[in-house]
Parts: structure tokens; sequence; C-alpha cells
């Protein structure tokens, strides 16, 4: 599949590729009863018809609210919290999408920040059909390498994540309806326990990151976003990836509630 002569230098571009797309990946976080900040996941914004949302996975949200936590991401290591009014998750209860989506109104005091690290919408596989992909590139903020003790800074309160940045291929062959998924819908990750001898890091924190898809490895700056990462079965060494198209079905369910509540004026 790959041009690249050894493991080595392919490690080196994915770092390189990684350097581009870091800007884009968000930590999102839980409240523990002492007001910390705990590590719950990871999320993104992206831009769709001149309105910015934030993306994560619907786990995280319900994780969140569960704990009667306020909603929090670190934006340039910066604490911000999202209100949780006017968020939007797929509703299946078998976790078939597991997305979340927020409207960011341009009232936010942070409304400039967040457009300036959203991913628009011609950079997704939305509208690029894409020939082939040498690279699907994995970003999000492991709960293992994101302890607060060691991430959050007690005097200014800012929260230095350590992201990953990681390389998979497509699993071949995948059962899709035995894990309740649909090849037209998901992407299947092969995701071994192992490789080259080192075991793979645990993805607990990852939900909700984006995936990407570099179609030439040699042009690592032509990237498309390609979905959400959901699910990980250890056991089964594999993963699942919500496909782009379903986020932005998702986020144009705000836009019909606005028109449907000016039909009834």
């Amino acid at each position: 599949m790959y041009e690249i002569d050894s493991h080595e230098q392919y490690g080196e571009i994915v770092k390189e590729a990684g350097g581009l797309l870091d800007k884009y990946v968000v930590p999102v976080f839980c409240q523990d009863k002492f007001g910390r900040p705990e590590m719950e996941g990871t999320g993104f914004f992206i831009e769709h018809n001149l309105k910015v949302y934030f993306i994560t996975a619907s786990h995280v949200l319900d994780a969140i609210k569960s704990s009667n936590s306020d909603f929090l991401i670190a934006v340039q290591t910066q604490m911000i919290s999202l209100p949780l009014l006017g968020f939007k998750q797929t509703m299946d209860d078998d976790r078939q999408f597991d997305l979340a989506a927020f409207l960011i109104s341009p009232a936010d005091d942070n409304y400039g920040l967040y457009q300036n690290i959203s991913i628009p919408t011609h950079k997704t596989t939305l509208n690029n059909k894409l020939e082939k992909v040498d690279m699907e590139i994995l970003q999000g903020f492991p709960i293992s390498k994101n302890k607060t003790a060691k991430r959050l800074n007690n005097q200014t309160k800012n929260f230095e994540g350590a992201l990953w940045t990681y390389s998979f291929s497509f699993f071949q062959n995948c059962d899709f309806y035995n894990f309740n998924k649909h090849q037209d819908l998901h992407y299947a990750i092969n995701w071994p326990k192992k490789i080259k001898g080192q075991k793979t890091l645990n993805p607990r924190g990852c939900s909700g990151g984006p995936y990407w898809f570099i179609p030439d490895e040699n042009k690592i700056n032509g990237h498309f976003l390609a979905g959400v990462f959901i699910e990980y079965y250890e056991k089964d060494e594999i993963a699942f990836v919500t496909k782009i198209d379903n986020v932005i079905e998702l986020i144009a369910q705000f836009d019909a509630l606005k028109s449907t509540k000016k039909d009834k004026i």
C-alpha cells in the first residue's frame, strides 16, 4: 500500500502529518468532586454553511451529563466550559453512530478562537471521493497519558495535554453486521494489540477524535477529515469510525429545527 521503505521512515511521516493536524484536536473533560478536570474524550470544531459546531462522541457527552459536571474543553491550553444547552446527539441506543454536536453561537466570547481551529467542510471527504488512501490518521487524548496531576498547571489552571497521533489501516473483510455497523456508515480499522512486538496504546479518551485520510503519503498537506472515532474492540483487534456524512446529517438538524419554528410563527 505504501511506497515508504521502512517502518521508521513511515513513523517520521506520521509525526510530520500530526504536526499539521494537531491544532484541530480538542480534549474534553468532566470535573471530579474537587472541581478538577478529568479527561473524558476528544473532539474537534467543524465549520459548515458558515456555522461552527463542536463534535465529539455521544457516549462522551452522556458520561459528562450523568456526572452532573460542566462540559469542559481545552483550547490552546485554556480551559473553557461549553453550555449543556442546544446540543444534539444521535439517539441510537445501540450506539451505531455515537455522535454529539454543539452549535456555537457567534455571540460566544471565544467564537473567533473556535473558528480559527475549525475544519471547513471542503477539507472533509463529504464531497471528495478519493481514489486511494495511503494514510489513515487518528488523533486523540488517551486518558492514560493525561492524568490531571501531571497535566494541569495549578497556578494558571491551563491544561498541557498529551496529544496522540497514530496511523492504522482498513480492516479488510470486516463482518460489519456482527458489530452492528454498516460499511456505508462506518470505517472498520485494523487495531492490532501489538506492532513489531510493542503493545499498542489503549485509546480510552480518544473517543470523538478526528480520523483523517491522506490520499498521497508524499503530499501530507492534502489531508481530509473522514470521520469520528467511536469504538474499540481489543479482543477482536478492530475499531470503528463513523463517517463524516453522518456528522453533517446531525448538524443539519439545527437548521431543520429553526425552519420548523419559523413555520409555526
